[in-house]
Parts: C-alpha cells; sequence; structure tokens
C-alpha cells in the first residue's frame, strides 16, 4: 500500500537568514512535509573552508544518520551476507533505504542478484536517486535495484513464501527509541512471522538498532529459534556510541 501523497520535496539550500555564512553549520539541501511529519537532508563541512563534506538525515528534527560513520548500516548488508544460504543469485529485500549505503554494500557482493528496497518517503528516494548523497550517487540506477515507495509491513505480506535469500530491517532506530511510535509494529512477533514466511529455508533476518534489545533479541529466537546479537561501538563527536544489530536464521 503506497504512502499518502505528499507535496514536492522543497530542493535547493536553505540558508539561515542573517546569519553570516560557516560551512561547518548544517545547510538544508531538501525537505518535505509528510502525513508523519518532517524529513530533511542536510549537508555541513567538517572544516571551515568547506571541506569534508557530511551529508545528513534527519526527521522530525531527530538525526537519524549521516555519510560520516556508516560502519553498521554497512554492517548490517555483510552480516546478512554472511549467514545467507550457500550459493549465488541471491535476492535480498532492505527495508529502509536511508542514504543508501547498505544498498551500496549489497550492490558489491556479486552473488547478490536483486535487491527490493522498501522506502516509506517518497522524497528520500528522490534525493538518493537523484544524487543529492554524493557517496551513493548510483546505487538506485544499478539494474539490480527495485526500489518501492510503500510500507514494509504492508509490501513484505505480498512477498511470496520464500521468496528472498535475506532481509535486512533498518526502518528506524530499533524497538526502544523509536522516532515513529508506528514502527513497533516491525520488531513484534506477528510481523516477525511475516519475515520468516518471506524467507527461504536457510534464509536471513538482520535487525539494525541503536540500542540493545533483549525484548527484540528474544521475540526473534523464539520465531526463528536462534539470534546472534552483534555489538558495535561507534564514535561520533567525542562520543562512544553503541549500536548493535541482530541476526535471525530461518531453520525451515
Amino acid at each position: 500500500m503506497l504512502p499518502d501523497p505528499v507535496p514536492d520535496p522543497v530542493r535547493g539550500p536553505v540558508p539561515d537568514a542573517g546569519v553570516a555564512f560557516d560551512p561547518t553549520r548544517p545547510v538544508t539541501l531538501a525537505a518535505d512535509e509528510t502525513p508523519r511529519g518532517s524529513v530533511a537532508l542536510r549537508r555541513r563541512s567538517l572544516e571551515p573552508d568547506g571541506t569534508g563534506e557530511v551529508y545528513e538525515l534527519i526527521t522530525n528534527g531527530t538525526f537519524v544518520m549521516d555519510t560520516l560513520e556508516t560502519t553498521t548500516e554497512r554492517l548490517l548488508a555483510r552480516a546478512a551476507l554472511a549467514y545467507a544460504p550457500a550459493g549465488a543469485a541471491w535476492s535480498v529485500v532492505v527495508g529502509g533505504l536511508g542514504l543508501g549505503f547498505t544498498v551500496r554494500e549489497l550492490l558489491a557482493d556479486a552473488r547478490v542478484a536483486r535487491v527490493d528496497v522498501i522506502e516509506l518517503e517518497p522524497a528520500v528516494v528522490d534525493w538518493v536517486r537523484d544524487g543529492l548523497v554524493p557517496p551513493t550517487a548510483g546505487v538506485l540506477a544499478d539494474e539490480r535495484v527495485h526500489a518501492h515507495v510503500a510500507d514494509v509491513r504492508r509490501w513484505l505480506p505480498a512477498l511470496p513464501a520464500g521468496g528472498a535469500d535475506a532481509i535486512l530491517l533498518d526502518v528506524d532506530n530499533g524497538p526502544d527509541f523509536l522516532v515513529h511510535r508506528a514502527n513497533t509494529e516491525v520488531y513484534e512477533r506477528p510481523f516477525l512471522g511475516v519475515v520468516r514466511r518471506a524467507l527461504r529455508p536457510g534464509g536471513v533476518v538482520a535487525v539494525w538498532s541503536a540500542t540493545r534489545s533483549t525484548g527484540l533479541r528474544r521475540r526473534l529466537e523464539r520465531e526463528f529459534g536462534t539470534c546472534q546479537e552483534l555489538h558495535r561501538v561507534v564514535p561520533r563527536e567525542g562520543r562512544q556510541l553503541d549500536y548493535y544489530l541482530y541476526v535471525g536464521r530461518n531453520v525451515g
């Protein structure tokens, strides 16, 4: 089911009026108002001379991700493929496009034959497709990629049983630090059952979370019989942040 129509996103830099230009201050490149709130793409520079560009995705005023630190977004792809069934011509479903780094990592593996990426916000798809995020420009042009503007909770049940070798979920900050309360469903047993049905025997689900979630791990273990927790410490602006991936396998 497609989301409700939304206005065309605002394009072009939107500097703060009356403020002297400072390249280290975020500048809004594009923004959109949706039924779920606001989403914006911002750019800033790491250095006063304008070098070291960083692109940020902001939802409802909350930082979601940027192009400076993408370790766990890329690890989400690598971890799923490491546990995927033996063979080639893998079909992978990605819930949440973000800034495109998970998809880019998948495409680096020649065994991946198809990637269906499900993104709720049409503006985010447009920004990545239009090259507004230079590090991932072109990922949606790859012939293996099929982008769907849809809610993964509604899209995935329509996938034929056993239609995916791997399903990657990065639609929010995890079950305990949600940006959109409606995404609670993604981390609960009924939807995890939909995920298991969509996976072929031996197929893998990998879920990104900004916090450790014993509840999510327990639900994955009950649904799939097994779950591995991967923990990574990521440096960000002088702090050390803990991010987690949860990987389960459809044992059949």
